[in-house]
């Protein structure tokens, strides 16, 4: 079959999930509400964003594939601070799905959307001065917070945005391991400016790639802002 009806058939795909993807967000909407119960509600929602995946990987258009490395095992992860790289419009739903216990930071923009309003506000902290203190009882529960540094999704053109000190600031305070994530897609969609409609004609494979916990622990006379700027130095290494 020639490669632009593939990509055709593929986008066409890709949209009507990402329609259903909307749907699915409205029709959890008074489950969250009447659940009011953030463990409920987050395995709810990792459930339906499960079979989303499971959905994409049936069409051939995305798999996510969890990598281990230096004895780290992703979704055996708790009590941490997972920072990663934000390439791909996915990566909260491919997180969430992968690691169990899994809350993110989300932008407040995001509890103004119509569609996933619900939804964030059953699954993510909110990403503004009082982040330290709201995400600090979960961590201690076992929780684990996802951060992406950069603040946005990553350039399309490559590399990474400067990083904010935000994942680091939040492990030091908590005392728990921050644990850098590297989210490698072997081709780019679903990035800024992206249509979600343009898939390629191949499947396209999303490797979360777990590297070494970096110890959130100030070093003997070190202050509490050197900490956060030797720690998100030490993850943009980690990251890049």
């Amino acid at each position: 079959m020639d490669r632009v009806v593939v990509s055709a058939v593929r986008g066409a795909a890709s949209l009507s999930l990402f329609a259903l993807f909307g749907l699915g967000a409205l029709a959890l909407a008074p489950a969250t509400f009447v659940l009011r119960n953030r463990v409920a509600c987050q395995l709810l929602v990792r459930a339906t964003w499960r079979l989303l995946l499971w959905a994409f990987g049936a069409f051939h258009l995305v798999r996510v594939r969890a990598e281990s490395r230096d004895g780290v095992d992703l979704p055996s992860l708790r009590g941490c601070v997972i920072a990663a790289n934000h390439p791909s419009l996915i990566d909260v739903v491919a997180f969430v799905a992968t690691v169990p216990k899994t809350l993110y930071v989300a932008k407040r923009g995001l509890l103004r959307n119509f569609f996933l309003r619900s939804v964030v506000r059953a699954t993510a902290l909110p990403d503004d001065a009082g982040l330290a203190d709201a995400a600090m009882p979960y961590l201690a529960a076992g929780w684990n917070v996802l951060v992406f540094p950069e603040g946005t999704r990553s350039p399309e053109e490559g590399g990474l945005r400067p990083f904010r000190r935000g994942a680091a600031q939040l492990a030091l305070r908590a005392g728990v391991p921050l644990v850098p994530v590297r989210v490698l897609p072997t081709c780019r969609i679903l990035g800024k400016r992206q249509p979600p409609w343009r898939v390629g004609d191949r499947c396209v494979v999303y490797t979360l790639d777990a590297r070494a916990p970096l110890v959130a622990a100030r070093a003997p006379g070190e202050g509490v802002h050197a900490a956060a700027i030797r720690l998100t130095d030490a993850l943009r290494v980690a990251l890049g």
